[in-house]
Protein backbone atom coordinates (compact mmCIF):
# COMPACT_ATOMS: atom_id res chain seq x y z
CA UNK A 1 0.00 0.00 0.00
CA UNK A 2 1.19 3.36 -0.81
CA UNK A 3 1.81 6.53 1.74
CA UNK A 4 1.09 8.98 -0.87
CA UNK A 5 -0.46 9.23 -4.07
CA UNK A 6 2.94 10.55 -5.80
CA UNK A 7 4.19 7.41 -5.32
CA UNK A 8 1.06 5.51 -6.79
CA UNK A 9 1.29 8.01 -9.78
CA UNK A 10 4.74 6.60 -10.14
CA UNK A 11 3.81 3.29 -10.29
CA UNK A 12 1.62 3.48 -13.24
CA UNK A 13 3.84 5.51 -14.78
CA UNK A 14 6.32 2.57 -14.88
CA UNK A 15 3.56 -0.44 -15.59
CA UNK A 16 1.38 1.23 -17.92
CA UNK A 17 3.36 4.39 -19.61
CA UNK A 18 2.22 4.38 -23.28
CA UNK A 19 -1.57 3.46 -21.56
CA UNK A 20 -4.02 6.39 -21.88
CA UNK A 21 -3.54 8.52 -18.24
CA UNK A 22 -5.66 11.26 -18.95
CA UNK A 23 -7.98 13.15 -21.69
CA UNK A 24 -9.18 16.89 -21.68
CA UNK A 25 -10.29 19.51 -23.61
CA UNK A 26 -7.70 21.81 -25.14
CA UNK A 27 -7.69 24.20 -28.58
CA UNK A 28 -11.07 22.93 -28.94
CA UNK A 29 -10.46 19.51 -29.55
CA UNK A 30 -10.30 16.68 -26.91
CA UNK A 31 -6.79 15.80 -25.90
CA UNK A 32 -5.11 12.15 -24.72
CA UNK A 33 -1.92 11.90 -22.78
CA UNK A 34 0.10 8.73 -21.70
CA UNK A 35 1.08 8.08 -18.60
CA UNK A 36 4.83 8.53 -20.13
CA UNK A 37 3.99 11.42 -21.62
CA UNK A 38 1.81 13.12 -18.21
CA UNK A 39 5.13 12.42 -15.93
CA UNK A 40 7.08 14.43 -18.68
CA UNK A 41 5.15 17.12 -17.88
CA UNK A 42 5.27 16.55 -14.47
CA UNK A 43 8.56 16.70 -14.00
CA UNK A 44 9.35 19.67 -16.07
CA UNK A 45 6.35 21.59 -13.73
CA UNK A 46 8.37 20.13 -10.64
CA UNK A 47 11.56 22.03 -12.17
CA UNK A 48 9.77 25.34 -12.87
CA UNK A 49 8.31 25.61 -9.03
CA UNK A 50 11.88 24.41 -7.78
CA UNK A 51 13.07 27.75 -9.73
CA UNK A 52 10.18 29.90 -8.30
CA UNK A 53 10.93 29.11 -4.91
CA UNK A 54 14.87 29.46 -5.54
CA UNK A 55 14.36 33.06 -6.92
CA UNK A 56 12.65 33.88 -3.82
CA UNK A 57 13.89 31.72 -0.75
CA UNK A 58 12.17 33.45 2.02
CA UNK A 59 8.20 32.29 0.68
CA UNK A 60 7.23 29.31 2.29
CA UNK A 61 7.10 26.41 0.05
CA UNK A 62 3.45 26.99 -1.29
CA UNK A 63 2.06 27.16 -4.32
CA UNK A 64 -1.89 28.63 -5.25
CA UNK A 65 -3.54 28.78 -8.49
CA UNK A 66 -7.43 28.85 -9.79
CA UNK A 67 -8.66 25.64 -10.25
CA UNK A 68 -10.43 24.76 -13.33
CA UNK A 69 -10.33 21.29 -13.78
CA UNK A 70 -7.84 21.22 -16.57
CA UNK A 71 -4.74 19.37 -16.72
CA UNK A 72 -2.56 22.25 -14.84
CA UNK A 73 -4.89 20.95 -11.88
CA UNK A 74 -2.99 17.72 -12.56
CA UNK A 75 0.25 18.90 -12.92
CA UNK A 76 0.84 21.38 -9.97
CA UNK A 77 -0.59 18.84 -8.01
CA UNK A 78 1.96 16.12 -8.62
CA UNK A 79 4.54 18.56 -9.19
CA UNK A 80 3.96 19.76 -5.73
CA UNK A 81 4.01 17.14 -3.96
CA UNK A 82 7.21 15.77 -5.87
CA UNK A 83 9.35 19.17 -4.47
CA UNK A 84 7.86 18.82 -1.52
CA UNK A 85 5.30 21.72 -1.41
CA UNK A 86 1.94 22.24 -0.22
CA UNK A 87 -0.64 23.09 -2.92
CA UNK A 88 -3.37 25.06 -2.49
CA UNK A 89 -6.53 24.91 -5.07
CA UNK A 90 -9.37 27.45 -5.38
CA UNK A 91 -12.19 26.98 -7.56
CA UNK A 92 -12.12 29.67 -10.86
CA UNK A 93 -15.62 29.72 -10.06
CA UNK A 94 -15.82 31.56 -6.87
CA UNK A 95 -15.65 35.24 -6.64
CA UNK A 96 -12.18 37.09 -7.23
CA UNK A 97 -12.30 38.30 -3.47
CA UNK A 98 -12.67 35.33 -2.07
CA UNK A 99 -9.68 34.14 -4.36
CA UNK A 100 -8.03 37.22 -2.69
CA UNK A 101 -9.11 36.23 1.10
CA UNK A 102 -8.16 32.57 0.55
CA UNK A 103 -4.63 33.32 -0.77
CA UNK A 104 -4.46 36.21 1.58
CA UNK A 105 -4.70 33.69 4.68
CA UNK A 106 -2.05 31.17 3.39
CA UNK A 107 0.64 32.71 1.16
CA UNK A 108 3.33 31.48 -0.85
CA UNK A 109 4.15 31.85 -4.82
CA UNK A 110 0.72 31.89 -6.74
CA UNK A 111 0.71 30.51 -10.13
CA UNK A 112 -0.05 32.85 -13.37
CA UNK A 113 -2.08 31.18 -15.10
CA UNK A 114 -0.76 32.56 -18.84
CA UNK A 115 3.18 31.97 -17.71
CA UNK A 116 2.60 28.34 -16.56
CA UNK A 117 0.78 27.53 -20.41
CA UNK A 118 4.76 27.51 -21.58
CA UNK A 119 6.02 25.19 -19.23
CA UNK A 120 3.63 22.10 -20.81
CA UNK A 121 5.64 22.42 -23.99
CA UNK A 122 9.17 21.83 -22.80
CA UNK A 123 9.82 18.42 -22.46
CA UNK A 124 12.43 16.87 -20.55
CA UNK A 125 14.31 13.33 -20.73
CA UNK A 126 12.15 10.29 -19.23
CA UNK A 127 15.16 8.67 -17.35
CA UNK A 128 15.05 12.11 -15.40
CA UNK A 129 11.43 12.20 -14.12
CA UNK A 130 12.85 8.87 -12.25
CA UNK A 131 15.82 11.22 -10.34
CA UNK A 132 16.24 10.46 -6.74
CA UNK A 133 13.80 12.79 -4.25
CA UNK A 134 13.93 12.79 -0.81
CA UNK A 135 11.28 10.49 0.86
CA UNK A 136 7.60 12.36 1.73
CA UNK A 137 6.29 12.11 5.53
CA UNK A 138 3.11 10.70 4.76
CA UNK A 139 1.91 12.66 8.19
CA UNK A 140 3.01 16.58 6.22
CA UNK A 141 0.69 18.27 4.64
CA UNK A 142 0.14 18.15 1.21
CA UNK A 143 -3.14 20.20 0.38
CA UNK A 144 -5.02 23.10 1.51
CA UNK A 145 -8.90 22.96 0.44
CA UNK A 146 -11.58 25.49 1.50
CA UNK A 147 -14.99 24.49 3.15
CA UNK A 148 -17.87 24.84 1.15
CA UNK A 149 -19.16 27.60 2.90
CA UNK A 150 -22.39 25.44 3.45
CA UNK A 151 -23.13 27.05 7.62
CA UNK A 152 -20.59 29.92 7.42
CA UNK A 153 -17.45 31.68 5.99
CA UNK A 154 -14.92 29.16 4.08
CA UNK A 155 -11.81 27.75 6.23
CA UNK A 156 -8.68 26.14 4.94
CA UNK A 157 -8.85 22.29 5.26
CA UNK A 158 -5.05 20.88 5.85
CA UNK A 159 -5.05 17.53 4.62
CA UNK A 160 -1.85 15.11 4.95
CA UNK A 161 -0.50 12.91 2.42
CA UNK A 162 -1.46 10.05 4.78
CA UNK A 163 -4.92 11.59 5.02
CA UNK A 164 -5.67 11.54 1.14
CA UNK A 165 -4.42 8.20 0.12
CA UNK A 166 -6.06 5.87 2.81
CA UNK A 167 -9.40 7.87 2.36
CA UNK A 168 -8.65 6.95 -1.65
CA UNK A 169 -7.99 3.41 -0.84
CA UNK A 170 -10.76 3.03 1.41
CA UNK A 171 -13.04 4.46 -1.30
CA UNK A 172 -11.85 2.27 -3.91
CA UNK A 173 -12.42 -0.75 -1.54
CA UNK A 174 -15.60 -0.07 -1.52
CA UNK A 175 -16.60 0.90 -4.99
CA UNK A 176 -13.71 -0.83 -6.93
CA UNK A 177 -12.23 0.43 -10.62
CA UNK A 178 -10.01 -1.36 -12.94
CA UNK A 179 -6.92 0.38 -15.34
CA UNK A 180 -9.97 -0.56 -18.35
CA UNK A 181 -12.46 2.03 -16.45
CA UNK A 182 -13.01 5.67 -18.30
CA UNK A 183 -13.89 8.34 -15.36
CA UNK A 184 -15.06 11.39 -16.00
CA UNK A 185 -14.65 14.03 -13.75
CA UNK A 186 -17.24 17.16 -13.34
CA UNK A 187 -17.06 17.69 -10.62
CA UNK A 188 -14.51 20.30 -8.84
CA UNK A 189 -11.26 19.36 -8.21
CA UNK A 190 -10.84 22.37 -5.79
CA UNK A 191 -13.48 20.18 -3.47
CA UNK A 192 -13.00 17.35 -1.29
CA UNK A 193 -15.29 14.90 -3.46
CA UNK A 194 -13.14 15.15 -6.64
CA UNK A 195 -10.41 15.27 -5.36
CA UNK A 196 -10.16 11.86 -3.86
CA UNK A 197 -13.13 10.03 -5.15
CA UNK A 198 -12.22 10.94 -8.55
CA UNK A 199 -8.37 12.13 -8.68
CA UNK A 200 -6.96 10.18 -5.78
CA UNK A 201 -8.40 6.78 -6.83
CA UNK A 202 -7.75 7.25 -10.58
CA UNK A 203 -4.22 7.34 -9.11
CA UNK A 204 -4.25 4.17 -7.49
CA UNK A 205 -6.33 2.35 -9.79
CA UNK A 206 -4.64 2.90 -13.33
CA UNK A 207 -7.82 3.82 -15.22
CA UNK A 208 -8.20 6.88 -17.31
CA UNK A 209 -9.45 10.12 -15.96
CA UNK A 210 -11.48 12.49 -17.85
CA UNK A 211 -11.44 16.14 -16.54
CA UNK A 212 -14.39 18.72 -17.50
CA UNK A 213 -17.00 20.53 -15.56
CA UNK A 214 -20.88 20.66 -15.08
CA UNK A 215 -23.15 19.65 -17.49
CA UNK A 216 -21.76 22.01 -19.92
CA UNK A 217 -18.30 19.71 -19.61
CA UNK A 218 -20.40 16.19 -19.93
CA UNK A 219 -22.11 17.01 -22.91
CA UNK A 220 -18.72 18.11 -24.78
CA UNK A 221 -17.01 15.36 -23.36
CA UNK A 222 -19.08 12.48 -22.90
CA UNK A 223 -19.50 11.28 -26.17
CA UNK A 224 -16.11 11.33 -26.99
CA UNK A 225 -15.46 8.79 -24.18
CA UNK A 226 -17.87 6.69 -23.44
CA UNK A 227 -17.43 6.98 -19.32
CA UNK A 228 -18.08 3.96 -17.51
CA UNK A 229 -17.81 6.00 -13.89
CA UNK A 230 -18.59 9.08 -12.66
CA UNK A 231 -19.11 10.83 -9.27
CA UNK A 232 -22.29 14.06 -9.64
CA UNK A 233 -24.00 15.99 -7.10
CA UNK A 234 -27.94 15.35 -7.01
CA UNK A 235 -28.82 18.44 -9.59
CA UNK A 236 -26.95 16.98 -12.57
CA UNK A 237 -27.64 13.59 -11.98
CA UNK A 238 -31.41 14.60 -12.07
CA UNK A 239 -30.48 16.63 -15.56
CA UNK A 240 -28.84 13.77 -16.99
CA UNK A 241 -31.82 11.60 -16.87
CA UNK A 242 -33.36 13.79 -19.08
CA UNK A 243 -30.55 13.16 -21.84
CA UNK A 244 -31.11 10.03 -24.42
CA UNK A 245 -28.48 7.84 -22.99
CA UNK A 246 -27.05 6.94 -26.99
CA UNK A 247 -26.40 10.43 -27.94
CA UNK A 248 -25.04 11.87 -24.32
CA UNK A 249 -22.18 9.44 -23.85
CA UNK A 250 -24.25 7.56 -21.01
CA UNK A 251 -24.61 3.73 -22.91
CA UNK A 252 -21.37 2.65 -21.35
CA UNK A 253 -21.84 3.97 -17.49
CA UNK A 254 -21.97 1.61 -14.92
CA UNK A 255 -22.05 3.20 -11.52
CA UNK A 256 -22.94 6.95 -10.93
CA UNK A 257 -21.64 8.09 -7.66
CA UNK A 258 -23.46 10.61 -5.69
CA UNK A 259 -22.71 12.69 -2.75
CA UNK A 260 -22.65 16.36 -2.00
CA UNK A 261 -26.53 16.26 -0.89
CA UNK A 262 -29.13 13.68 -0.98
CA UNK A 263 -30.71 11.86 -3.90
CA UNK A 264 -34.82 11.41 -4.28
CA UNK A 265 -35.64 7.69 -4.39
CA UNK A 266 -37.49 8.90 -7.76
CA UNK A 267 -33.79 9.65 -9.20
CA UNK A 268 -32.54 5.92 -7.84
CA UNK A 269 -34.66 3.94 -9.26
CA UNK A 270 -34.76 5.96 -12.77
CA UNK A 271 -30.97 5.74 -12.99
CA UNK A 272 -31.57 1.51 -11.90
CA UNK A 273 -34.14 0.85 -14.34
CA UNK A 274 -31.46 2.48 -17.08
CA UNK A 275 -28.62 -0.56 -15.98
CA UNK A 276 -26.65 1.64 -13.39
CA UNK A 277 -25.52 1.67 -10.38
CA UNK A 278 -25.93 4.52 -8.01
CA UNK A 279 -23.38 4.77 -5.28
CA UNK A 280 -24.65 7.28 -2.18
CA UNK A 281 -21.73 8.32 0.32
CA UNK A 282 -21.32 11.07 2.48
CA UNK A 283 -18.63 12.59 4.11
CA UNK A 284 -16.57 16.50 5.22
CA UNK A 285 -13.65 18.29 3.70
CA UNK A 286 -12.11 17.67 6.99
CA UNK A 287 -12.82 13.50 6.64
CA UNK A 288 -10.70 13.80 3.38
CA UNK A 289 -13.75 13.88 2.29
CA UNK A 290 -15.08 9.38 2.44
CA UNK A 291 -16.96 8.77 5.60
CA UNK A 292 -19.38 6.28 4.30
CA UNK A 293 -20.05 4.83 0.75
CA UNK A 294 -22.46 1.93 -0.45
CA UNK A 295 -21.21 -0.28 -2.83
CA UNK A 296 -22.16 -1.91 -5.61
CA UNK A 297 -23.54 -5.00 -4.14
CA UNK A 298 -25.99 -2.96 -1.57
CA UNK A 299 -27.04 0.58 -3.19
CA UNK A 300 -30.62 1.51 -1.42
CA UNK A 301 -32.30 4.87 -1.79
CA UNK A 302 -32.00 7.33 0.65
CA UNK A 303 -28.96 5.51 2.46
CA UNK A 304 -25.31 6.04 1.92
CA UNK A 305 -23.43 3.18 2.57
CA UNK A 306 -21.61 1.90 5.81
CA UNK A 307 -18.70 3.88 7.21
CA UNK A 308 -15.66 2.79 4.75
CA UNK A 309 -12.24 0.90 5.86
CA UNK A 310 -10.38 3.39 8.47
CA UNK A 311 -13.25 4.98 10.77
CA UNK A 312 -14.30 4.88 14.35
CA UNK A 313 -17.77 5.73 14.92
CA UNK A 314 -19.74 7.56 17.70
CA UNK A 315 -23.43 8.99 17.60
CA UNK A 316 -23.91 11.38 20.59
CA UNK A 317 -27.61 12.15 20.64
CA UNK A 318 -27.72 11.51 17.01
CA UNK A 319 -25.52 13.58 16.08
CA UNK A 320 -22.56 12.04 14.14
CA UNK A 321 -18.56 12.29 15.69
CA UNK A 322 -15.74 10.03 13.83
CA UNK A 323 -12.02 9.60 14.79
CA UNK A 324 -9.64 7.58 12.36
CA UNK A 325 -6.01 8.58 10.09
CA UNK A 326 -8.70 10.46 7.64
CA UNK A 327 -9.20 13.39 9.65
CA UNK A 328 -7.82 16.84 8.42
CA UNK A 329 -4.56 17.89 10.78
CA UNK A 330 -6.05 21.08 10.84
CA UNK A 331 -8.08 24.50 10.13
CA UNK A 332 -5.56 26.58 7.87
CA UNK A 333 -3.46 28.76 11.35
CA UNK A 334 -6.50 28.27 13.44
CA UNK A 335 -6.39 26.50 16.10
CA UNK A 336 -9.63 27.96 17.97
CA UNK A 337 -11.76 26.77 14.84
CA UNK A 338 -9.78 23.56 14.68
CA UNK A 339 -10.20 22.64 18.80
CA UNK A 340 -14.19 23.67 18.21
CA UNK A 341 -14.30 20.51 15.92
CA UNK A 342 -11.60 18.09 16.97
CA UNK A 343 -11.77 17.52 21.23
CA UNK A 344 -8.44 16.13 22.59
CA UNK A 345 -9.29 12.80 22.25
CA UNK A 346 -9.20 13.10 18.42
CA UNK A 347 -12.87 13.43 17.88
CA UNK A 348 -14.44 15.06 14.92
CA UNK A 349 -17.73 16.56 15.24
CA UNK A 350 -19.35 16.53 11.66
CA UNK A 351 -22.06 18.28 13.03
CA UNK A 352 -24.93 16.09 10.64
CA UNK A 353 -27.47 14.30 12.64
CA UNK A 354 -27.60 10.14 11.34
CA UNK A 355 -29.29 7.14 11.99
CA UNK A 356 -28.10 3.73 11.22
CA UNK A 357 -31.20 1.66 9.30
CA UNK A 358 -31.33 -1.45 11.68
CA UNK A 359 -31.70 -3.94 8.51
CA UNK A 360 -28.97 -2.72 6.57
CA UNK A 361 -26.64 -0.80 8.75
CA UNK A 362 -26.12 1.69 6.13
CA UNK A 363 -26.62 5.15 7.47
CA UNK A 364 -29.07 7.56 7.03
CA UNK A 365 -28.25 11.50 6.78
CA UNK A 366 -30.81 13.45 8.33
CA UNK A 367 -29.06 16.65 7.67
CA UNK A 368 -27.13 19.65 9.70
CA UNK A 369 -27.73 19.98 13.19
CA UNK A 370 -27.79 23.46 12.89
CA UNK A 371 -30.24 23.71 10.26
CA UNK A 372 -33.11 21.90 12.48
CA UNK A 373 -36.41 24.01 12.15
CA UNK A 374 -38.62 23.23 15.34
CA UNK A 375 -41.80 24.39 14.84
CA UNK A 376 -44.06 26.02 17.80
CA UNK A 377 -45.81 22.24 17.79
CA UNK A 378 -42.73 21.17 18.56
CA UNK A 379 -42.38 19.11 15.38
CA UNK A 380 -38.77 19.00 13.88
CA UNK A 381 -37.68 19.27 10.19
CA UNK A 382 -34.90 18.80 8.27
CA UNK A 383 -35.01 20.72 5.51
CA UNK A 384 -32.98 19.09 3.16
CA UNK A 385 -35.34 16.13 3.18
CA UNK A 386 -37.77 18.29 1.46
CA UNK A 387 -35.52 19.99 -0.30
CA UNK A 388 -34.04 17.21 -2.17
CA UNK A 389 -37.15 16.43 -3.45
CA UNK A 390 -38.19 19.89 -4.69
CA UNK A 391 -35.10 19.79 -6.51
CA UNK A 392 -36.31 16.85 -8.65
CA UNK A 393 -39.27 19.22 -10.21
CA UNK A 394 -38.14 19.99 -13.84
CA UNK A 395 -37.26 23.78 -13.40
CA UNK A 396 -36.46 24.13 -9.95
CA UNK A 397 -32.28 24.33 -9.65
CA UNK A 398 -31.78 24.80 -6.29
CA UNK A 399 -34.90 25.36 -2.90
CA UNK A 400 -34.38 26.45 0.33
CA UNK A 401 -36.68 26.04 3.07
CA UNK A 402 -36.50 28.15 6.06
CA UNK A 403 -39.00 29.10 8.82
CA UNK A 404 -39.32 33.50 9.35
CA UNK A 405 -41.84 35.58 10.30
CA UNK A 406 -43.75 32.65 12.27
CA UNK A 407 -44.23 31.11 8.70
CA UNK A 408 -42.53 28.05 7.58
CA UNK A 409 -41.35 29.11 3.55
CA UNK A 410 -40.34 27.73 0.55
CA UNK A 411 -37.82 29.62 -1.63
CA UNK A 412 -37.41 28.27 -5.14
CA UNK A 413 -35.15 29.45 -7.75
CA UNK A 414 -35.67 28.46 -11.33
CA UNK A 415 -33.87 28.10 -14.58
CA UNK A 416 -34.23 30.83 -16.64
CA UNK A 417 -36.82 29.55 -18.90
CA UNK A 418 -38.75 28.21 -16.78
CA UNK A 419 -42.73 28.52 -16.47
CA UNK A 420 -42.99 29.61 -12.62
CA UNK A 421 -47.15 28.92 -12.60
CA UNK A 422 -46.30 24.81 -13.81
CA UNK A 423 -43.54 24.91 -11.23
CA UNK A 424 -46.06 26.01 -8.39
CA UNK A 425 -48.67 23.63 -9.47
CA UNK A 426 -46.19 21.00 -9.42
CA UNK A 427 -44.62 21.44 -5.82
CA UNK A 428 -47.65 22.11 -4.50
CA UNK A 429 -48.68 19.06 -5.45
CA UNK A 430 -45.54 17.08 -4.42
CA UNK A 431 -45.57 18.32 -1.45
CA UNK A 432 -49.05 17.62 -0.16
CA UNK A 433 -47.82 13.99 -0.14
CA UNK A 434 -46.03 15.56 3.19
CA UNK A 435 -46.58 15.24 6.73
CA UNK A 436 -49.17 18.13 6.96
CA UNK A 437 -46.63 20.24 8.98
CA UNK A 438 -43.85 19.69 6.67
CA UNK A 439 -45.69 21.76 4.13
CA UNK A 440 -44.66 25.35 3.69
CA UNK A 441 -47.32 27.58 3.89
CA UNK A 442 -45.64 30.03 1.35
CA UNK A 443 -44.00 29.08 -1.74
CA UNK A 444 -41.65 32.30 -2.83
CA UNK A 445 -39.32 32.80 -5.53
CA UNK A 446 -35.11 33.76 -5.55
CA UNK A 447 -34.93 37.09 -7.92
CA UNK A 448 -32.23 37.52 -9.14
CA UNK A 449 -31.37 33.59 -8.70
CA UNK A 450 -28.62 32.32 -6.24
CA UNK A 451 -25.16 33.04 -7.56
CA UNK A 452 -21.45 31.53 -6.70
CA UNK A 453 -20.28 34.87 -7.23
CA UNK A 454 -22.00 35.89 -4.54
CA UNK A 455 -20.78 33.33 -2.47
CA UNK A 456 -24.38 31.70 -2.11
CA UNK A 457 -23.80 28.65 -3.78
CA UNK A 458 -20.62 26.53 -3.07
CA UNK A 459 -18.27 25.22 -5.63
CA UNK A 460 -19.69 21.77 -6.16
CA UNK A 461 -23.01 23.79 -6.66
CA UNK A 462 -25.10 23.45 -3.57
CA UNK A 463 -26.74 26.08 -1.44
CA UNK A 464 -25.22 28.32 1.26
CA UNK A 465 -27.59 29.13 3.91
CA UNK A 466 -26.09 31.54 5.89
CA UNK A 467 -25.15 33.29 3.29
CA UNK A 468 -27.96 33.50 1.63
CA UNK A 469 -29.52 34.41 4.69
CA UNK A 470 -27.07 37.32 5.15
CA UNK A 471 -27.36 38.35 1.23
CA UNK A 472 -31.34 38.16 0.49
CA UNK A 473 -32.97 37.47 3.57
CA UNK A 474 -32.17 41.00 6.00
CA UNK A 475 -33.55 42.95 3.11
CA UNK A 476 -36.70 41.01 1.86
CA UNK A 477 -39.94 43.01 3.91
Amino acid sequence: MHTNLLDAFDEQVQSRADSVALITWENDQVCSRSWRELASLVQTTAAYLDDLFASSPSLPRRIGYLSGNTVDDVLLTLAAARIGAIHVPISRRTNPAHHQACWDRVGGHWIDEEAFVAVRYVNVADNAFFADREAIDPKSAALILWTSGTSGTAKGVTLSHETLVKNAYAKLKAVPQSPADVRLTSLPLAHAYARTCDFGTWLLSGCTLVLTYGYAGWKQMATHVQPTLANVVPSLANRLLDEEPNSFGLSALKILGCGGAGLTRETFDRWAERGVTVIQGYGCTETGPVICSATPAEPIAGLVGRPVEGWEIDIRDGRLFVRGDHVMLGYWNDPEATAQRIDRNGWFDTGDVVEVDPQSQQFRVLGRSDDVIVLPNGHKIFPASVEQRVNRVVGVRHSMLVYRDHSLQLWLDLHQDADRCEIDDSVRQLLAEEASWQVPDQLLYFSPSLSAIRDELTAKGTICRSRILENRFSAIE
